[in-house]
């Protein structure tokens, strides 16, 4: 359920549910020391939300979801997740996962304003992930990641390779259901 309130100028929209969860295979983690990339191939339907979300937790009236894409997520050591970055075909966007608060902000990515998604995100992953981190609410990973620098980098690269492909598998299996 939706918790905050509208404004025009709010940074996104904080919800008391967690995003739906990863699809196990269809995920390629990427070991980057203090965190670890999952990268999904993702398709998001009214059904796939009715299936996988708690009841109420999205008011699909007069709403149609049709969208896939590639994803990040951003996990510690023990898979906790704390960043996502859905970059979906029609609405990119991207959370942070306050789970001690058990609260999920999503952000649009605007992408007239900052380009191609995928591009954008993995400039997040190389410049922007100890601050996300942080406001996520996971300061000591954030602390990891700012000690480790530079060495995160061999995996964002990897993460960008990974990306490429579930964007094309994404796409594909969009086209399947849409055909079938």
């Amino acid at each position: 359920m939706l918790v905050s309130e509208v404004h025009p100028y709010q940074r996104g929209f904080l919800y008391d549910t967690m995003p739906i969860p990863m699809v196990p295979e269809h995920c390629v983690p990427v070991e980057a020391g203090p965190v670890t990339f999952i990268v999904e191939s993702r398709l998001l339907t009214n059904e796939i939300l009715l299936t996988d979300l708690p009841e109420g937790a999205v008011d699909l009236a007069g709403t149609t979801y049709d969208d896939f894409g590639a994803t990040v997520h951003v996990c510690d050591p023990g898979g906790t997740e704390y960043l996502r970055f859905d970059c979906f075909e029609h609405d990119p966007h991207y959370h942070y996962l306050m789970q001690d608060q058990g609260q999920n902000l999503v952000s649009r990515i605007d992408e007239v304003a900052e380009g191609d998604p995928m591009e954008w995100t993995l400039g997040r992953l190389r410049t922007r992930l100890a601050p996300m981190l942080e406001l996520a609410g996971a300061a000591e990973v954030a602390r990891a990641v700012t000690r480790a620098g530079a060495t995160i980098d061999p995996a964002v690269d990897a993460v960008a390779d990974l990306l490429r492909q579930a964007q094309i598998v994404a796409s594909r299996r969009h086209d399947d259901t849409v055909d079938a």
